[in-house]
């Protein structure tokens, strides 16, 4: 097992505790990160992604833990809207959020795996970093920007041991999808399937890079 101590940003949406419930069943230290939280501990800490200060600052508490070696950025939002009808501030949440959050973190978090040997960095990605769909325009280009990201991660982690994967999801049943009827979750993805992949990519050894996974359900995009 290559990976010990971990930080999921983004850990208390659906997502982000199927995973951390996944990775410390494997015996993890998982550092839970979200806005949400309001009581912190060694496990749980506050974070606002869009604030350098903050993330910064979820770094320098999380060390007490010891080196870093995997960070998994669940923080998403999504606004789904015409082109015409996308207001900047959603363009601009979604691009701070998707981009720049994951961005901060993963700069904080790769300073501290460049010192110690290494580790891991998992984006969550989706269908729309790689395909055009209507409806889609802040939050496809806050995912292509995201898989640039990811890309540079690799090609400047190379020789560090540093290896990054963005992990590229179709639907996923969540609570989002709860105010949707017209979709049976039978036909998505579930949070343990996308759990299960992120354990698989952070046991692999170092020298094994995985710089895309793309998880889909059986019907492709719904």
């Amino acid at each position: 097992m290559s990976a010990r101590n971990a930080i999921v940003v983004g850990g208390t949406g659906n997502i982000g505790a199927a995973v951390i419930h996944r990775l410390r069943a494997e015996g993890l230290h998982v550092i839970c990160a979200s806005e949400d939280v309001t009581r912190e501990s060694s496990d749980s800490m506050r974070v606002d992604v869009t604030d350098e200060a903050s993330v910064r600052s979820l770094f320098d508490k999380a060390s007490a833990a010891g080196p870093l070696h995997l960070l998994v950025n669940c923080s998403g939002f999504g606004a789904f809207t015409p082109i015409e009808e996308t207001s900047l501030a959603d363009w601009r949440r979604s691009l701070d959020v998707n981009l720049t959050g994951a961005f901060l973190c993963a700069r904080e978090a790769f300073k501290r795996m460049k010192a110690h040997g290494g580790g891991r960095i998992v984006h969550i990605g989706s269908v729309s970093d790689h395909l055009t769909l209507p409806m889609n325009g802040a939050y496809a280009a806050s995912k292509h920007g995201l898989r640039g990201l990811t890309g540079v991660l690799n090609a400047e982690g190379k020789d560090h041991a540093i290896r990054a994967t963005l992990l590229s999801l179709g639907a996923v049943y969540t609570a989002f999808w709860k105010t949707r009827p017209e979709f049976s979750p039978s036909d998505m993805l579930s949070v343990e399937d996308v759990a299960e992949s992120i354990w698989e990519i952070a046991r692999k050894p170092l020298h094994i890079r995985v710089d895309e996974l793309r998880l889909v359900p059986s019907k492709g995009v719904l």
